[in-house]
């Protein structure tokens, strides 16, 4: 009987302690990704971010620009008044999916950066270019294993 008993509760609990209820779930308040790179040079910058995502920016004020980017921002702001302080290059690193990697080695290269070869590892491909300022930006494509 024991066993019985034991083995009907193993059975039942775990769907009594993590039913669902009939309650509608709450939406989690975060709504979008974003990222921003601080800079000294707004106008260098942003023709740089503009050829390299090939898009006007959909925001643009004096000190903050962002660029729609899968529906998410990716900002260029004034060092000086979004975060002072900072050093170039240091930091979180962006880190955005592509579709075609070769694409935006060839726009990076057309700003006037270098842009190295794109790493092909098992499952994925990445391509790191570092803009004028020296923040490091990664770009990534999922590949068959």
């Amino acid at each position: 009987m024991r066993r019985f008993t034991a083995l009907a509760l193993a059975a039942f609990l775990p769907t009594t302690l993590f039913a669902e209820t009939a309650e509608p779930r709450v939406l989690a308040p975060i709504v979008a990704m974003g990222a921003y790179v601080a800079t000294d040079d707004m106008e260098g910058s942003v023709a740089f971010y503009r050829k390299l995502f090939d898009s006007a920016p959909v925001v643009g004020l004096p000190d903050f620009v962002a660029f729609d980017v899968a529906g998410g921002w990716f900002a260029v702001v004034s060092r000086k008044k979004y975060a002072p302080g900072s050093e170039p290059g240091l930091g979180a690193v962006p880190y955005l999916q592509a579709t075609d990697l070769e694409e935006l080695r060839a726009r990076a290269t057309a700003t006037g950066i270098a842009a190295p070869e794109i790493i092909e590892e098992s499952g994925i491909h990445l391509l790191k270019i570092t803009d004028p300022n020296g923040q490091l930006i990664e770009f990534f494509k999922l590949t068959d294993q």
